[in-house]
């Protein structure tokens, strides 16, 4: 039931040794075809096992490093889905695992999930526009970016790619390469998934996905926006209205567009004659 899986996930993204493969499929689990989360589970643990014993240990972080990649991209040839990169499957790590092609955070999910049950000290780095994997070292972490293959990222790799990544707004900083909590995980992945349904015009799934943000504790004042945008999308134009004047009593009293809103809200009510 979708009320049972929200709750695991809302508990789960609390945790600080959260396992992010579970919070991904949660994430999925309202689609009508939704893969059963346990069940997928059991197919990255079949992955884990399949490298142990191929006579893996956990060492050193560029041995770990290596032995994820080759593993990964190398021997099941899991990478990143450039030519269709807002292909709503690309953000579902089901579907990643069926495809073996995903988006850089799914991607890093599945690395750092893999890692994980290997007791490899792996973690989401999320980079400006781009999340890749961290190993912890004694000094700094080893980087890769399981987009690309697992490519091994040194600091001039990183200053390019946030370089090319922000237009030159921003210069890389040490300080970007903390592992990123999983409740902002789990909304950057939200937030492509609300983004690929609504280019995709599946407002029913775009909706259920920023209903999720709205249970987190990093929620934003703009999601009810974006939830009465949708609502009336469906046909659903009481709780639309519902939602924009939510939005109002929380967003600030300068918002450039209250007044667009207050409008939104008053046209939605007026639909539902």
């Amino acid at each position: 039931m979708p009320e049972d899986t929200r709750q695991r996930l809302l508990r789960l993204v609390r945790r600080p040794d959260a396992d992010l493969a579970e919070a991904a499929l949660l994430c999925a689990a309202e689609l009508p075809a939704s893969p059963d989360v346990d069940a997928t589970l059991l197919r990255l643990d079949a992955l884990a096992d399949d490298l142990r014993s191929r006579g893996f240990v956990s060492g050193e972080p560029e041995h770990d490093a290596a032995a994820l990649t080759e593993h990964l991209a190398g021997r099941h040839g899991f990478h990143g889905d450039a030519a269709g990169y807002h292909d709503p499957a690309n953000s579902l790590l089901g579907d990643v695992l069926d495809r073996r092609r995903g988006l850089p955070i799914t991607l890093s999910i599945l690395y750092v999930g893999i890692g994980r049950r290997l007791e490899v000290p792996a973690f989401p780095i999320a980079l400006p526009g781009h999340v890749v994997t961290g190993i912890g070292g004694r000094d700094r972490p080893v980087v890769l970016d399981p987009f690309h293959g697992g490519r091994l990222l040194d600091e001039a790799a990183l200053s390019a790619r946030v370089e090319e990544l922000t237009g030159g707004r921003l210069a890389f900083r040490r300080s970007m390469l903390r592992p990123s909590p999983a409740v902002n995980v789990v909304r950057r992945l939200l937030n492509n998934l609300t983004r690929d349904f609504t280019r995709a015009e599946r407002h029913a799934d775009a909706l259920w996905t920023v209903e999720l943000k709205l249970l987190l504790p990093n929620r934003l004042p703009d999601d009810h926006r974006v939830r009465g945008e949708l609502l009336g999308r469906v046909g659903r134009f009481d709780e639309a209205a519902a939602a924009y004047e939510r939005y109002l009593e929380v967003v600030s009293e300068d918002a450039p567009d209250r007044e667009e809103i207050r409008r939104a809200a008053i046209s939605s009510r007026a639909r539902m004659n």
